[in-house]
């Protein structure tokens, strides 16, 4: 029961000080925009509910929750990294092989 009110008032102070910077206008439009996008909010609270709850479940349902709201990007993501596997791929192989030939001598 302690563990849960701790993890729920970290959230809620962590939260309540980011909405009173934003109502201060200390966020640019930008950086506000990613603070407090409602996506963010599961995989935050997961995050903290991980380092301060003894049940990790929790945590682990919430940053679940929070990268199914954010599949779409993570696919978008990773298919652009994909299309950089091959160049850094061979140019590994490369120096690999130009540094062993080195050691070999």
């Amino acid at each position: 029961m302690k563990d849960s009110r701790l993890a729920w008032g970290i959230s809620l102070l962590l939260f309540g000080v980011m909405f009173l910077l934003r109502q201060l206008g200390i966020f640019s439009p930008e950086i506000a925009s990613v603070v407090f996008d409602f996506k963010n909010f599961p995989l935050v609270i997961g995050v903290i509910f991980l380092i301060w709850h003894k049940n990790k479940s929790i945590g682990m349902v919430l940053i679940v929750v929070g990268l199914l709201l954010r599949l779409q990007e993570i696919i978008h993501w990773t298919k652009n990294l994909s299309e950089f596997v091959w160049p850094l791929l061979l140019i590994t192989a490369g120096i690999i092989l130009l540094f062993g030939v080195r050691k070999g001598k």
